[in-house]
């Protein structure tokens, strides 16, 4: 027999459900902002592909992020800028005592772009789609944990879990979990028809975007200011500066720190500087054990930080759980011991140990630069034997989401898991707490991955463009939702 179902906010905060205060929350206005409605937005945007298309179960970069998620289509909850997760398609949602089955209701009367009405039955074509993708989808991570879903009515939705998870709504936020009109499914995901601010006017794969606002939308007059976006697809982050500072943008996402002077400098521009969980992540899965320990004292992380992200950011100590998750936990760290981490890989039998760094994505170039002397200095040479692989991973807004995505790393163990299942369906705070804080010690001491750094987000914007006093710090550019979030000045 199933747990009587109670309101989540009666035992987490953060899952707030009021519509207009989760608005002005998640774009930072206050009550009496009054941001200019019209014009356009330009925006310069890496990460598209020729292959980009509408469908959510494919991996995507920055630019179909920001046009899917954060223009055209809209999903069940959304992350506000400042961390708390608020109902979009969702008005509400209410968990059983376990955590594993939970009731959603959907808002009524919203229509997809193409006048196909919004109901239950588009939310579960929409899960399912990723559910019969299987582990080759980008949403599988997502959707596993789901056993059953059902709609109790056309307004109202039941997923029962094969495990409690207390942040459950937190995932259906998630960018590949945008809602397509049931029936038309192929339909939308090749034409692109979702429930977004903008609908699409144009869209050339790998190349450009662009979008028109949506009359009478559900979110008129707190969201979506533009009438029109435009994006374009610029890989290359000394392109996307030359495009705004000649003024064919008017924000450039993504900027190499060793750039933030030339958007400080120029009068036209400003620099946005968002300190959040993004992080530097070094995997060591490959390395021998003893060389995985060795290789967090052999990391100068302040030349990390001063020299490879020129300072915009912060220590990391090898969580991937940062300052801005709810139950981060600052750990203390021994740091920097190249003496340490030489005799460690010495009495391992270990010294000379080839070293293969490859930096993968938005990783900044100055990174070897910054690694190199400190590892030669503990033993380590730079020789193709071992891989050790360099990204940028940007944050989740929960804990137990932010170790699965990691789990690819090697943040993962016995313990580790013991630790996950308990915070993972365990409500009340002080408890999740304390689980969590075991959870980061446990991964910092003994897990295979070295976070040397937490980096900021950089993005160059058109003094013409007014940012909310609150920008989302968990992917670049307000969460990818600065078109709907952002104004003319």
């Amino acid at each position: 027999m199933t747990a009587a179902l109670k309101p989540t906010t009666d035992r987490r905060k953060l899952l707030t459900t009021g519509l207009a205060a989760g608005l002005l929350a998640a774009s930072g206005l206050s009550l009496t902002s009054r941001p200019q409605v019209g014009g356009r937005l330009r925006a310069a945007l890496p990460g598209a592909t020729v292959f980009d298309t509408w469908d959510a179960r494919k991996g995507f970069g920055l630019f179909m992020a920001a046009a899917g998620h954060g223009a055209v289509f809209d999903g069940l909850t959304e992350v506000a800028a400042d961390g708390s997760l608020r109902g979009e398609l969702a008005t509400g949602w209410r968990a059983s005592q376990d955590a594993k089955t939970w009731v959603f209701d959907l808002r009524s009367g919203v229509k997809f772009h193409d006048g196909t009405p919004f109901d239950s039955a588009s939310v579960v074509e929409s899960i399912r789609l990723h559910m019969d993708a299987g582990p080759k989808g980008a949403g599988w991570h997502l959707v596993s944990n789901i056993d059953t879903i059902k709609a109790n009515s056309p307004t109202q939705m039941q997923f029962t879990l094969h495990s409690g998870y207390a942040d459950f709504p937190y995932l259906l936020s998630d960018r590949h979990l945008i809602m397509y009109p049931a029936g038309k499914i192929a339909e939308a995901m090749r034409d692109g028809i979702g429930t977004g601010l903008y609908r699409v006017a144009m869209f050339e794969a790998g190349r450009k975007f662009v979008g028109w606002r949506v009359a009478g939308h559900y979110k008129d007059g707190t969201a979506g200011w533009f009438d029109q976006i435009e994006f374009l697809a610029v890989d290359d982050a000394t392109q996307r500066m030359a495009l705004l500072q000649g003024g064919r943008v008017d924000a450039a996402a993504q900027i190499d720190p060793i750039q933030a002077e030339n958007a400080i400098v120029d009068p036209k521009l400003h620099l946005s500087n968002v300190p959040g969980n993004q992080h530097l992540a070094l995997d060591a899965s490959n390395l021998p054990r003893d060389a995985q320990l060795a290789l967090k004292s052999a990391v100068n992380r302040e030349d990390i930080l001063l020299t490879g992200l020129h300072g915009y950011g912060h220590i990391g100590h090898d969580s991937p759980v940062g300052p801005f998750n709810q139950h981060y936990r600052s750990q203390p760290f021994s740091g920097f011991d190249p003496e340490k981490a030489a005799a460690m890989l010495e009495s391992a039998g270990l010294q000379g140990l080839g070293i293969d760094l490859k930096a993968l994505g938005s990783v900044p170039a100055s990174l070897g630069l910054a690694l190199w002397p400190s590892l030669l200095a503990a033993g380590f040479s730079n020789s193709p034997q071992y891989p050790l692989t360099a990204q940028m991973w940007s944050g989740r807004a929960t804990e137990e989401w932010m170790l699965g995505a990691n789990a690819s790393l090697g943040v993962n163990s016995v313990e580790i898991e013991a630790l996950r299942n308990q915070a993972r369906s365990e409500f009340d705070p002080s408890l999740r707490a304390e689980l969590y804080a075991d959870l980061q010690s446990e991964i910092q001491t003994t897990g295979p991955v070295v976070i040397p750094a937490f980096a900021n987000f950089l993005q160059a914007i058109s003094k013409r463009i007014a940012e909310p006093a609150t920008i989302g710090n968990l992917w670049p550019m307000d969460n990818a939702r600065f078109a709907e979030r952002w104004w003319l000045s």
